[in-house]
């Protein structure tokens, strides 16, 4: 029985991860043609984004990829004037990849669309399956991470674990009501968190 549950569990949560993807970022990217990136750029261009002054190592990391993947990855976004490379003020021996002003746009533009599209998705769902799913979704990543307090500490700009280095830091706050969230600035957040 458990095993059957699992698989079906494995099997939903594919499912689940497919149609988010294909809904928030594949359609969007296809839909929006004239941004002339593809979704490995967008996720690249996401993390530098997110955590600011990113070395080539850190993206490669971060999206799972190898670091000549990632140099390439970066290369295009650099051509393309959505990144620029500097040097790491803590180390001169490494690049430090940064978001243009240009990039930053079009990181929350596709943010905004993907939660745009989110929406129309949850507003067809009765509120006490939408609640459900909430539930559901904190009880797994609780349980993923561990941590009966992680949703205390998730970014959900940059969905990282504090401390992080997110400008747009806000923390999702369970005890409150649904989907309610705080904004803080990252000292502040790091700070409550400790």
């Amino acid at each position: 029985m458990r095993g059957e549950c699992s698989t079906f569990a494995e099997r939903l949560t594919g499912l689940f991860s497919d149609i988010v993807a294909e809904t928030m970022t594949v359609r969007l990217l296809r839909e929006l043609d004239d941004l002339d990136i593809t979704l490995s750029q967008l996720q690249a261009l996401t993390h530098v984004a997110e955590r600011r002054k990113s070395s080539v190592g850190a993206i490669a990391a971060g999206l799972g990829v190898t670091h000549p993947a990632a140099v390439k990855l970066v290369d295009k976004l650099c051509r393309k004037g959505l990144v620029t490379r500097g040097t790491d003020p803590n180390d001169h021996r490494t690049r430090a990849i940064d978001v243009t002003p240009e990039g930053l746009r079009l990181v929350q533009h596709a943010g905004q669309e993907r939660a745009r599209r989110l929406v129309q998705v949850l507003d067809r769902m009765p509120a006490a399956d939408r609640q459900a799913l909430i539930q559901g979704l904190e009880a797994f990543v609780t349980a993923a991470l561990r941590n009966n307090g992680a949703l205390d500490q998730l970014c959900v700009s940059c969905q990282a674990v504090l401390p992080t280095e997110c400008d747009s830091f806000r923390v999702i706050n369970p005890s409150h009501s649904l989907g309610s969230v705080q904004s803080a600035p990252v000292g502040e957040a790091a700070k409550t968190a400790a």
